[in-house]
């Protein structure tokens, strides 16, 4: 399989302009770096004698280093650095923090990888900075990494055609390498751990003098190119000794890329978990418990871990509460301590069950009733059925979901994860022979699942062994010609390890094929990290979910959208969900995982300050369509205060219940058309965003009948008439308005340039360099200046002619010379703006003949069973006069929209519009919410195609949204169709 990789996904773009635009009026035909990197020809010893001066220089030789060259200095990438900070709604920073290290926030499985690749291809085209080291924290992001470079190499050369690219993994077996990326003029990736550069320098490799590299340490060369340095996972490198090592690569600056930063420096980009989920970027999550229930009339003891000073003992009981109920809960314990009273009256502890010795070597407890209980060991439970319907409900839940998705090409896969190879291997040797309890287990019931389901006889193999695979840590059994390979328990940092590692990669494309009959993985948890495969759709672990991070790397592993057979995304929020099948409840599930993402800085469940601050606003005087910004954010965040829907710390109140008839924002004046912005950002900051019970999926049922109909037919015809449209465009309005614009625009600053005074030393170590001082000075008069022209022409497809009357009525040649890459940015945005503007008010459309949504197709889509999430349902009351029995709906004024037209007896017949139904306007394709027939006088059917918003007030809507209605009008207009806007307090129908 060959994965398919869009250029095109706008959030992926808006990080990679987060860390471009940081270096905006840097030149882009800056020289690269070139250091004289002095060296010990390869023939001379290194125990030489000690010559001072001239004499010393004499017995090196020289050669030449590419590197980055950065000529702005900080106080200009601090200006700019604010100016994307605003843009991209984050807390503003004074000045920098900890200096060039940029925090690029992303949530697993978004494309991180691909983004910081993709900047550098992007840095390196417009700046010309070709040199990177990739610092990962461990063997296994490592192997992704190189992984990912490989998958990706041909999509780069596709975009970036006039880019050498190369890379590396730095290995200390191979120091020697580090001379190719140092001395070559193309675009270099170097992927190294961080463990290969901190520690002792005596004993790393890197910080030692080099035979091969002619008395140089590797790290020289490294230093001397002065790489940006971009660290995958920042966070388990945050430790002084880490911070020290990246500082010794000499780096230009820092991108520091990770789902969950613990410590933030200058953030220019977030996507966390919640927006992640909002825009659909990942799978939706979904719990399916498997719980045991009426244990509490047994005694039920786990020993969770034991400490001294004083001794005690945390354990977990199956505690009484008040209400009568029972639950599992941690408690802490003393030597003598009386079960029945730490579990609250638990009948069950009746009978002298208490604790009698507290022992730390070896770490255990001893019991009155049962004796002695080691940590991690438990009593009165029946875990074993526990695990056994686990594995159970994995099997039921990855036959229902390829069932749905086999024949659009897409192969399921599940994953297991034990903590004891025992538990999968028993007394065999490796996959075909495995016999312990959680293969016998799979076995039985995999033959007894796929009996019951003769649908998945087209695809699940008929013997469980062909259907299963385990990937862990190998070691030899045995002797001589009798020795063979088996599995063996690992920590996931073993050099064993690294190889399971590896083949986990090399077989992420083949596990993807419809070729490979292999479906269920079982995996050791040690080597969870290394999982990252797009197509798992259940996550299973057989085990208690227990340390602080668990949950959330558990669910890592499976969150990426799905591919096809063709290694395209699957985005469809119906088909792209993750079951983890966990023997905790829901409730607790959910709980524990927002604790887990609170504990790495992930506010869920909590509203930021500045949680509005991307909200589209017009600026007054430009008319362009900007964010509404922090400032204004935080505006609305007091407003919602004030009235007692969040409390001090942002976090969502109980009074907060939009669904509720009545309820209302009450937002100041200046914000009320973003009530349902409001709502719907508001609502997206709950845990039940990113996870959901399974009880709560919905498939819809086709109302098959709808579509049949020979009026259906017309209707549908009607309402789907192709039309192509023209634009007649007013030149001279158009060079008005963009002049005009253009003469409003802030003040563009002229390039800096920072000069730094440097020390050089010659040593046996290498060169050593001390900053003597440094000083800023404009830089004026001194490069090339680019063809404005035509950069002009081609980014807005006007004639050289009204670009140059532009320019000229502009009256702004002055900051072209003082800062062109700036403005042409600027000019380009503003001509734009204003194209759009005049685009739409000429916009005319005429019927061309056939339609842009097939019958067919529709019929054929309608037949996918998906599942949906009720809370995102409307039931529909009366089913004959809709396609199905329930409505996707997106916003609460979708809901009361939906349940008007259900109530009303002159609507025969109204249908929310699929997401393929798009209208062409020259600003996007449109798609339009709802489909009517209406009758009047009994007898006459209107054809209505309607639009839902919050507000009829068009200065209340987004720019964008206002020009695609008004193409849209145009267009029904153009085949007959009467289109229009409705909202609460005009429905228009």
């Amino acid at each position: 399989m060959k994965f398919q990789f869009d250029p095109r996904q706008p959030y992926q773009t808006s990080a990679i302009e987060a860390v471009t635009d940081l270096f905006d009026g840097q030149p882009a035909d800056a020289d690269q770096l070139l250091t004289g990197l002095q060296y010990l020809p390869p023939q001379q010893s290194l125990d030489i004698p000690d010559f001072g001066g001239q004499e010393a220089f004499g017995i090196f030789e020289e050669i030449g280093a590419y590197g980055n060259n950065l000529v702005l200095d900080e106080s200009m990438i601090l200006e700019n650095l604010q100016r994307v900070q605003d843009r991209n709604g984050l807390e503003i920073n004074a000045s920098l923090v900890d200096g060039l290290q940029f925090d690029i926030e992303m949530e697993t499985g978004t494309g991180k990888t691909y983004v910081y690749l993709r900047t550098a291809f992007e840095l390196a085209t417009k700046y010309r900075f070709n040199k990177y080291i990739i610092l990962v924290p461990s063997v296994a992001i490592r192997e992704g990494v190189k992984t990912s470079i490989q998958l990706m190499r041909e999509h780069f050369r596709h975009l970036y055609p006039q880019i050498n690219m190369d890379y590396n993994v730095y290995s200390g077996d191979r120091a020697e390498d580090v001379r190719d990326f140092a001395t070559a003029t193309s675009l270099q990736f170097l992927v190294m751990t961080i463990d290969s550069i901190r520690g002792d320098k005596n004993t790393r490799i890197i910080h030692q003098q080099r035979d091969k590299l002619s008395g140089l340490r590797p790290l020289d060369f490294l230093q001397a190119t002065r790489p940006i340095v971009i660290m995958d996972e920042p966070q388990n490198m945050e430790s002084q000794l880490s911070q020290s090592a990246v500082t010794d690569l000499n780096p230009l600056c820092t991108l520091r890329y990770s789902a969950t930063h613990r410590t933030t420096r200058n953030v220019v980009y977030r996507l966390d978990p919640l927006d992640a989920h909002r825009l659909e970027l990942v799978k939706k999550i979904v719990v399916s418990d498997a719980l045991e229930m009426g244990g509490a009339a047994k005694p039920y003891v786990k020993l969770l871990e034991v400490k001294r000073d004083p001794f005690k003992a945390s354990l977990e009981l199956v505690v009484k509460k008040k209400d009568g109920g029972f639950a599992k809960k941690k408690v802490s314990a003393t030597q003598g301590a009386d079960l029945e009273r730490l579990s609250g009256g638990n009948p069950a502890y009746e009978g002298n069950w208490r604790i009698n010795e507290i022992s730390i070597q070896p770490e255990q407890i001893e019991l009155t009733n049962y004796g002695y209980l080691r940590v991690g060991e438990t009593i009165g439970d029946n875990q074993d059925a526990v695990f056994r319907e686990m594995i159970k409900e994995t099997i039921k839940e990855h036959i229902r979901k390829e069932t749905q998705v086999h024949e659009r090409g897409i192969k399921v896969l599940s994953l297991f994860f034990i903590d004891k190879v025992a538990s999968y291997l028993g007394e065999g040797i490796n996959n075909l022979d495995a016999r312990g309890p959680f293969a016998e287990a799979f076995d039985t019931i995999y033959v007894e699942e796929r009996a019951k389901n003769p649908a998945a006889h087209g695809f699940l193999p008929e013997d469980p062994v062909e259907a299963r695979s385990g990937y862990f840590a190998q070691m030899k059994a045995g002797k001589g010609k009798n020795a063979q390979l088996t599995f063996k328990d690992s920590s996931g940092k073993t050099k064993a390890d690294d190889d399971a590692y590896e083949l986990i990669m090399k077989d992420k494309a083949r596990l993807l094929s419809m070729d490979e009959p292999v479906r269920f993985i079982f995996s050791h948890s040690a080597l969870r990290e290394g999982w990252d495969n797009p197509n798992v759709f259940q996550i299973c672990t057989l085990r208690d979910m227990s340390t602080e991070t668990e949950r959330r790397q558990t669910i890592g592993r499976g969150l990426r959208l799905p591919v096809n057979q063709d290694g395209e995304r699957i985005k469809d929020a119906g088909t792209a969900q993750l079951t983890v099948v966990a023997n905790e409840s829901y409730k607790a599930f959910a709980s524990a995982l927002q604790d887990e993402y609170k504990q790495a800085g992930v506010a869920i469940g909590y509203v930021r300050r500045t949680e509005f601050a991307a909200l589209p606003v017009v600026d007054e005087v430009t008319g362009k369509e900007m964010r509404l910004g922090t400032k204004r954010s935080s505006e609305i965040w007091e407003s919602l205060l004030s009235q007692g829907y969040i409390n001090a710390a942002g976090e969502v109140m109980g009074t907060w219940v939009p669904d509720q008839l009545g309820f209302t924002v009450n937002l100041p004046e200046e914000f009320a058309g973003y009530e349902e912005d409001v709502i719907r950002i508001v609502d997206g900051c709950k845990i039940e965003t990113i996870v959901k019970h399974k009880r709560k999926r919905q498939p819809r049922a086709l109302n098959k009948q709808v579509y049949a109909t020979p009026e259906f037919e017309e209707f549908w015809e009607a309402i789907t008439a192709r039309t192509s449209y023209r634009v007649t465009l007013d030149r001279e309005d158009l060079i008005k308005r963009s002049v005009a614009s253009i003469q409003q625009a802030p003040q563009i600053d002229p390039i800096r340039i920072q000069v730094t005074r440097t020390g050089l030393e010659i040593t046996r170590g290498g060169p050593k360099g001390t900053e003597l001082g440094s000083r800023s000075t404009v830089l004026t008069d001194s490069y090339l200046l680019p063809d404005i022209i035509s950069q002009l022409q081609e980014s807005t497809s006007l004639t050289r002619k009204t670009i140059i009357e532009i320019l000229l009525g502009s009256g702004r040649i002055g900051d072209f010379l003082a800062n062109p890459n700036d403005f042409i940015k600027m000019v380009t945005e503003r001509i734009e703006t204003e194209l759009a503007h005049t685009l739409i008010d000429g916009i005319q459309y005429e019927p061309i003949g056939g339609s842009i949504y097939e019958l067919r197709e529709l019929q054929a889509d309608g037949l996918e069973e998906k599942d949906r999430f009720i809370d995102q349902l409307y039931k529909v009351t009366n089913k004959e006069k809709t396609d199905f029995d329930y409505l996707v709906l997106d916003s609460a004024v979708e809901r009361q929209f939906a349940q008007y037209l259900d109530g009303r007896e002159d609507i025969k017949l109204f249908m929310k519009l699929p997401d393929k139904f798009r209208v062409p306007t020259p600003v996007g394709d449109y798609n339009p919410d709802w489909a009517i027939i209406k009758v009047e006088d009994g007898t006459e059917h209107l054809y209505l195609v309607r639009e839902t918003k919050s507000s009829q007030d068009p200065a209340k809507r987004r720019p964008s949204e206002n020009a695609k209605i008004k193409a849209a009008m145009k267009h029904f207009a153009a085949i007959g169709v009467d289109y229009a806007v409705s909202a609460p307090e005009r429905w228009e129908v």
